[in-house]
Formats: C-alpha cells, structure tokens, sequence
C-alpha cells in the first residue's frame, strides 16, 4: 500500500511548485517554466488520484477521478514544450502548439458522455471497441516514449549549442532536466510495475519516489538562471548561428575574404594572449564579438572554420596553458580552486574536466609529473 501521508504531501508540494512556475519569482525562462507548471500541474493531479483511492473516496467523486485519469496525457507533451522552450534562443508562441494536446482532447471527447452521465459510450462493433480500447490502453506508453525521445534529442543537441557560444556552460547546459527525464522513466516504470505485479512494499517505495521527485524538480527548476539572457537581436542571430548547416562553407566566403581573416585572427589572438580575455569567466561569443568589431556570426565562423574548434573549446584551450602555468610557477602555494579562478574557470569541476581533456591529465597529476 501507498503512503498516505507521502502522497499527499506529493501532491501538494507539486501543486504549489506549479504555481510557482507559472509565476516564476525570478521572470527566467517564462514560457519554458510556465509549460513545466503545466508538467508539475499534471504530476499533481495524478498523485492526487492515488490520494483519493488511498483514502478509499474513488466512488465519492467519480466524475474527479475521470477528469485526474485524463491529465496523464497532459504531461509527456507538456515536458517536451517545456524542454523546448528551455533551449531553443527566440520563443514564439503558435497555436500549432497545441496539437500537441490532440490525444488528451480525443479521450476527453471520449470519456465526456461518462463523465456527464456515469455510464460508458456504448459501441455496437464488439471488434471495434476491442479495437479502440486497445488503443486507448496502449496511448500513454507509447506517448511517453516519443515525446520522452523528442526531449532527449533537444537537450543533447543544446549542450552542443552552448559550446558554440559559451565558455562556461555549467549553469545552462540544464544537466537537471536530463536528470528529469530519467526520474520519469523510473516513474513510468514503477506505475506499470504496481500495476502489473503490484509487488509487496512496491507502492511505499514509489511513494518515496514522488516525494523526492517533486523537491529535487523544485530545488533545481527554481535555481535555474536565464539560459539565453541576451538582447533580442543577439538572440536571433544566435538562433541563425545554432541552426546552420555546419557543412555549408558559402557563407564565410560572402562574409569575409582572406585578408579580413588573416587580419581578424591576428586582433583576436591578441585579445586572447596580450588582454587575456579568456580570464573573464563569463566570456561568451556575444561579447567577444563586440570586442572584436564584428558581427556574432562572422566571429563563429572565425573560430569554426579557421581553428577548427566551438567557442567553449577555444576559450579553455588559454585557460588551460594559464593553468599549466600556474600550475608550475605556484610560489604562492593556491589551492587547485584559486589557480581554476585565476586561470578563468568559474568551478573546479569545469577545470578538472577541461584539464584533462586536452592534457590526458588531471590537474593534480600535471602538477606532480612536473614536480617529478
């Protein structure tokens, strides 16, 4: 049997953080948060229809239990908005968003004589309601699964993105919501689990599992900074950066010609080695650009095609050689924290990470090979 008492509180701290989202204390990510409000909204009302059958009301309020059966069709496309929203530069808003809400509105339709009558829409065709209540039965998986997909695929492709244009990616490559769509896959699974099986002590299991689900969303959906907070014509020429082809070389030749670059990549090596901007943790190729004079577009493809390398890696390439050389020149004795501040990492982890890819070394390897 479920935890009562977990549930409930479940349900009530997924109520009130889709409040929250909605009206986000912070005003980041507006339509992203308000689309997972939406998410969190159809969570709660799910776990308040194991609530009322804990408590044994299921047949008080019959027409609530159809109507809280229905919102689990809500939340799949309601995640996928959500992520959508999260990474994508500029927000637009279409009614064709909508349609992602087709398959609630068929059911919805479908269950309507039930819920206004108490009885069941009769099909003659006993193949035919074989056939729709298979369907019907099979919908939600199958729901969760696509759109499931559909989200991973868009926050893959976003910590790809951001390596284009940031050169610390910690607080935007939205790790937590991937973190998300696994938790609902073992959510998914735990409910056809119970439902198949119902395996002894399987529900209090899950009922802690909600409970941890709704505080760690909240926890890190509410800390959540501003992933693309920048002007709205920085956005849009973000939006053409992130959406090119990177096989299409006709635009750097109608952009720049090979004096212009040879003259951009000798003031851009200079900013890197003489002005150190690289030690600026919150570089980013917006303000790179305006450093250089140029048009986000063309420093992009500066970096790209002329080194080879995203942004992200280009920026920690000198941020690793100043650590390097910190590393070997440490009279002062820093700890590994200071050098990653001083060498323009804004955590250790992103210095460890960045370290080692480009040395095959940690830090602390580097430093006693040396020594040695």
């Amino acid at each position: 049997m479920n935890n009562t008492l977990i549930i409930g509180l479940s349900a009530g701290g997924s109520f009130l953080l889709s409040f929250l989202l909605a009206n986000h204390p912070k005003h980041n990510n507006i339509y992203a948060n308000r689309w997972l409000g939406v998410f969190m909204l159809a969570f709660a009302m799910s776990l308040l229809e194991i609530f009322i059958y804990d408590l044994g009301l299921q047949n008080q309020y019959p027409l609530t239990i159809s109507f809280l059966e229905l919102s689990r069709f809500v939340a799949a496309p309601a995640l996928y908005l959500s992520v959508r929203y999260f990474t994508a530069p500029t927000k637009t808003f279409t009614w064709r968003t909508f349609a992602h809400f087709l398959l609630f509105l068929v059911l919805f339709l479908f269950q309507l004589p039930r819920m206004l009558t108490g009885n069941n829409l009769e099909i003659a065709d006993k193949t035919l309601e074989s056939i729709i209540f298979t369907f019907f039965a099979a919908a939600f998986p199958i729901q969760i699964i696509i759109y499931w997909t559909l989200s991973y695929r868009k926050l893959y492709r976003h910590r790809q993105n951001i390596r284009q244009l940031a050169s610390s990616t910690e607080s935007i490559d939205l790790s937590w919501l991937t973190n998300l769509l696994y938790v609902v896959i073992v959510i998914v699974i735990t409910w056809l689990h119970l439902a198949f099986f119902n395996p002894s002590g399987g529900a209090s299991y899950a009922s802690v599992l909600y409970f941890l689900s709704v505080y760690f969303l909240s926890y890190y959906s509410l800390k959540q900074k501003e992933v693309y907070a920048y002007p709205e014509q920085t956005l849009k020429e973000l939006d053409i950066i992130l959406n090119k082809d990177p096989d299409n070389k006709a635009e750097k030749q109608k952009r720049l010609s090979d004096t212009q670059i040879n003259y951009l990549k000798v003031k851009l090596e200079n900013l890197m080695e003489e002005e150190k901007v690289y030690l600026n943790n919150e570089l980013s190729l917006p303000l790179l650009s305006h450093k250089m004079g140029i048009s986000i577009h063309e420093l992009s493809f500066l970096i790209n095609d002329e080194y080879g390398e995203n942004f992200f890696s280009f920026v920690n390439r000198y941020r690793v050689e100043k650590a390097k050389s910190l590393l070997l020149n440490n009279a002062a004795r820093l700890t590994m924290l200071d050098i990653a501040f001083q060498a323009g990492f804004n955590s250790k982890t992103s210095f460890n990470t960045s370290f080692k890819k480009l040395t095959g070394l940690s830090p602390t390897e580097f430093q006693r090979s040396a020594q040695a």
